[in-house]
């Protein structure tokens, strides 16, 4: 059988992996017409549709959603193939994902990744959680998100989340010996967590008390480096945090946790066998989760 065209191809997975023609189409700079010319010449090639179009919605079919993981694949090997073939060298590490994690928690710990793969290249991109995934990326790093064709979840961190300050925060603020105590102080939060601070001083069992309204952040990881410098509490993610509560950077004035939806996952595509590279990646992240936290 005569190989499908291959720039209806690549528009196909960037659709499929998207859900949607209109952002494929802006990731390839072109029109979504010109996306859906490209998807329906594919569609008469392999005589079969690969899209369901509703008035409201896409989805993909059952024929799709069978081929989008070998096209995916396929484009990868290929891509890295060029890339290896171009470079005289290894294929680089594409790791893309939420730059809270990754400034917090992966970057102390890639040394040691580093030690173990010193040949292999590594770029990093950092996303806002609302990012989809680029086509060129080998493993992607975020929190909860409806699955994602193609890829293969393995779950890191569950949220889990306790009041943390700045030893110097409390030397020059009201006393906070007991929950209620907090009436008194200035909160951090971010979108994400805007319903956390009720739900974490209700675990408490305390008296009621209205809490002051919080300082609101964009970002996570802003709102945790205004903790450290001492502007205020904030909810820090166990996983996290144990680094900065040992070297005496944050202290952690409640034993009190809690748990609640935004587990990070590690995604990478469903391929098998893995590129070695990818493989090595997975397996170091994955035995990372029972190591401490290195110093900072």
């Amino acid at each position: 059988m005569r190989l499908p065209p291959l720039n209806a191809v690549r528009v196909f997975e960037a659709a499929g992996r998207l859900n949607s023609f209109s952002r494929a189409a802006a990731e390839l700079h072109v029109t979504p017409g010109a996306v859906s010319r490209q998807i329906a010449k594919l569609e008469a090639f392999l005589g079969l549709p690969l899209f369901q179009r509703g008035a409201s919605e896409m989805r993909l079919t059952e024929a799709g959603a069978r081929y989008l993981p070998v096209v995916r694949d396929a484009l990868e090997r290929l891509r890295d193939g060029t890339q290896a073939l171009a470079s005289g060298g290894p294929e680089t590490l594409h790791i893309w994902g939420s730059r809270f994690f990754i400034r917090l928690w992966l970057l102390p710990r890639l040394p040691g990744f580093q030690a173990l793969h010193p040949d292999l290249p590594v770029r990093i991109t950092t996303a806002l959680p609302e990012d989809e995934p680029p086509a060129d990326m080998d493993v992607a790093i975020g929190p909860d998100r409806p699955a994602l064709a193609g890829l293969r979840s393995h779950k890191l961190l569950d949220r889990v989340v306790v009041p943390v300050c700045s030893p110097d925060y409390l030397r020059h603020a009201a006393p906070l010996a007991q929950p209620q105590d907090l009436a008194n102080h200035a909160l951090l939060q971010t979108p994400r967590d805007a319903d956390d601070w009720q739900r974490w001083y209700a675990l408490t069992g305390a008296p009621p008390v209205r809490l002051p309204r919080p300082i609101a952040f964009t970002s996570t990881d802003v709102a945790y480096s205004a903790a450290l410098d001492g502007l205020g509490i904030a909810l820090g993610r166990l996983g996290f945090i144990e680094a900065d509560l040992q070297a005496g950077r944050l202290v952690q004035p409640f034993a009190v946790a809690l748990r609640s939806a935004g587990a990070f996952h590690l995604m990478i595509r469903d391929a098998d066998p893995l590129p070695p590279r990818i493989a090595a990646f997975r397996d170091w992240i994955l035995a990372q989760l029972d190591s401490p936290a290195p110093s900072r």
